[in-house]
Order: C-alpha cells, then sequence, then structure tokens
C-alpha cells in the first residue's frame, strides 16, 4: 500500500446555520450551532484513511482541549499522528463558518498552525522522504510549501497542493508539484491570471485540476479540454467536499490509477460528503464509493 503524508491544518470548527447572511452591521439569529474537527490538512488526512490509504499527518496544534479533542479524533480515524508538533501557550486554530442555503463561508484563525513552517518542517523533511502520495493546503504558511516542495524535488514525488485558501503560487513551485487542485474561483488569484479556464488549463495539461462543484472537474489531457462529471446527489452542507476530492485524489493516484479514473472516484467522494453536515461526517468510506 502507498504511503500518503499530510501537511496542512488542523482546526476545530466553529459552525452556525442560518437561513439569512447577515449584512454588515446586521444581526440575525442562527438555527444551529456546532463544533466539530475540521483544518483542510486534517480534513484530507480524514478523507484518504476512510478511503483506504495509509495515512501520517504532519501538522500543529496547541496543548489545550480544542487541540485533545482534534488529536484524539484523527487516531480513531486510523492515522498516525507521530509527527504532529504539540505546542505550549499557543491556541490551536479555528475556523468559524457560516451555512446558509446550503453552501458556506468560512474565516479561519490559524493559530497553531502558523507554526507549521520551515522551522518545524526542517525537524521532520527526512522522515517525509519515506512517502510517495504528499498533499498540502495553504491554511498553513507558504513559506512551509516551498521549503518542502524544494526539499523533495529530488526525490520524484507526487505532490499534490490544494490552494485554499487562495493566493498567488509562485513559479517555483508549480513547476516542482505533480498536480493542483483549485475550484473555478480560485485558480484566477492562484495563477495570477485573467484567461479563461480552457486557456488556463491548456497552459497546465495533466497538472491543473479544476473543480466546479456540481459541474464536475475539468483538466487538459494535452490535447483536448475533459470534463469529468460529478454524481447527483441531495446536497445538505459543501464544507469539506473540496478536501474530500483531494484526499480521494491522492488515494485514487497513489493506487496508480489513470488520471481520469482518479478523478472520477474523487468526483465520487466528494459528491457523497455533501449528503451530512460537517466537513469530516460526511466522508465516505471505501465502500460507500465502490457502490456509487
Amino acid at each position: 500500500m502507498a504511503k500518503i503524508a499530510v501537511i496542512g491544518s488542523i482546526n476545530m470548527d466553529l459552525v452556525v446555520e442560518t437561513d439569512i447572511s447577515p449584512k454588515k452591521g446586521e444581526t440575525v439569529l442562527g438555527s444551529n450551532f456546532f463544533a466539530s474537527p475540521g483544518g483542510k490538512g486534517a480534513n484530507q488526512a480524514v478523507a484518504a484513511a476512510r478511503l483506504g490509504g495509509e495515512v501520517t499527518m504532519f501538522g500543529s496544534i496547541g496543548k489545550d482541549q480544542n487541540g485533545e479533542i482534534l488529536l484524539a479524533n484523527l487516531l480513531e480515524e486510523n492515522i498516525d499522528t507521530t509527527y504532529i508538533n504539540i505546542l505550549d501557550n499557543i491556541p490551536t486554530g479555528v475556523a468559524v463558518i457560516e451555512i446558509c442555503e446550503k453552501d458556506n463561508r468560512i474565516v479561519v484563525v490559524p493559530g497553531a498552525n502558523k507554526y507549521t513552517n520551515e522551522e518545524y518542517l526542517t525537524k521532520v523533511a527526512e522522515s517525509l522522504v519515506s512517502f510517495d502520495v504528499i498533499l498540502m493546503q495553504l491554511e498553513v504558511p507558504l513559506e512551509s510549501i516551498v521549503f518542502m516542495t524544494k526539499y523533495l524535488s529530488p526525490y520524484d514525488k507526487i505532490i499534490i497542493l490544494n490552494p485554499a485558501p487562495a493566493i498567488a503560487i509562485p513559479e517555483e513551485v508549480l513547476t516542482r508539484i505533480t498536480y493542483i487542485t483549485p475550484n473555478e474561483h480560485e485558480y484566477l488569484t492562484v495563477l495570477n491570471t485573467s484567461s479563461s479556464i480552457e486557456e488556463t488549463l491548456r497552459k497546465f495539461p495533466t497538472k491543473l485540476l479544476i473543480t466546479c462543484g456540481e459541474k464536475g472537474v475539468v483538466y487538459c489531457d494535452g490535447n483536448s479540454v475533459i470534463t469529468v462529471p460529478s454524481i447527483k446527489v441531495d446536497v445538505v452542507d459543501t464544507t469539506g467536499a473540496g478536501d474530500t476530492f483531494t484526499g480521494a485524489f491522492g488515494v485514487a493516484i497513489s493506487e496508480g490509477r489513470p488520471l481520469r479514473e482518479a478523478i472520477l472516484f474523487a468526483n465520487t467522494a466528494a459528491g457523497l460528503s455533501t449528503t451530512k453536515m460537517g466537513a469530516q461526517k460526511g466522508m465516505p468510506t471505501r465502500e460507500d464509493v465502490e457502490n456509487n
């Protein structure tokens, strides 16, 4: 079995459901509130583990109640937490998520995630060489992504970058990663372009996968722009769908699946993840995906 490393954020999600999204200066009543494990890194790790991946998490939490809960959650999902950085006097990261009309808005307070930095990664870098697939996101410092892609470049690893929250990615990083998975809005910022989706895909054949929600995923195979459709589901909550896609895609690629087949597998997993409330709660098992 291929080994998957996830370098990324570990957050507690504070979720508010409301029928009306408040305007500036306005107060509205919510219909529900709950806290649940999240963070793009942890979400992708959970998604990959549930689908049969052998997953190790690299990231940082505070030595606090949220950190304890999140660490226990990762262990319960059969994720190796050996290398997680536990920090004194630094709070675990949180994400405040507003869910309205089956969509979401998110504000992230990084907390301990800021310490998943070059100093920490230098200490664990040698261990990362033993992994086949490495997943990264941008809820940790960009310097971490630059450092790790440079460090791993001689080792011919499969590196998948989910560029969210969206910021412009340096050219040196783009040349070193194997796949990048922005959504249809993020790609403009991430690639610092105003070009159409099709024009942009043709510049990055087989590397750039643009997720388009219920419309599916588009990529260029070197000749044509191809759309891989999503599955039809009754959507409850889209939080974590992009993370599920990236985690599932990492598993499929680690198994040697062809690109289109890997995207189809990931699309199915992402679609199923939207049928329950919460970023991780709805993430499917291997059996769930194979039965759809």
